[in-house]
């Protein structure tokens, strides 16, 4: 079944992003509090991540685990909880889709964030030196 976003948007990074994640619960608890892994940030929402990972976590339901990712954007490392919402293998990686749980004011201040990501990018790209 595909999981289906009902956000107002979604922000793609021409360049992904790197983040830290530790996996803080697996399949009701099997597993808990994993070392840190290193991860890539490839889109990005108030309600979501896609991340890319170099390993195929062995998960028997999805939505059973648990993860906190670390990442910059502008300002702020953003340290944010969510649970794996579906997971797609491809050539030379696998994508995670992770569904943040936070309240409406760390959703504020991670849109914040990204929209100051994004002004940087834009004047960045478009300097005449």
């Amino acid at each position: 079944m595909r999981y289906k976003r009902d956000e107002g948007f979604r922000f793609s990074f021409g360049t992904p992003i790197p983040v830290f994640f530790t996996i803080d619960d697996m399949n009701n608890g099997s597993i808990a509090g994993t070392s840190k892994g290193e991860a890539k940030l490839i889109d990005l929402s108030p309600n979501g991540m896609k991340l890319s990972l170099p390993l195929d976590i062995a998960i028997s339901n999805q939505k059973d685990v648990k993860i906190t990712a670390k990442f910059k954007l502008s300002q702020f490392e953003h340290c944010i909880q969510g649970k794996v919402m579906w997971k797609k293998n491809t050539f030379n990686s696998i994508f995670y889709g992770i569904h943040f749980s936070m309240d409406e004011q760390e959703q504020e201040e991670l849109i914040r964030d990204l929209k100051e990501y994004a002004k940087n990018q834009y004047n960045k790209n478009n300097s005449l030196y």
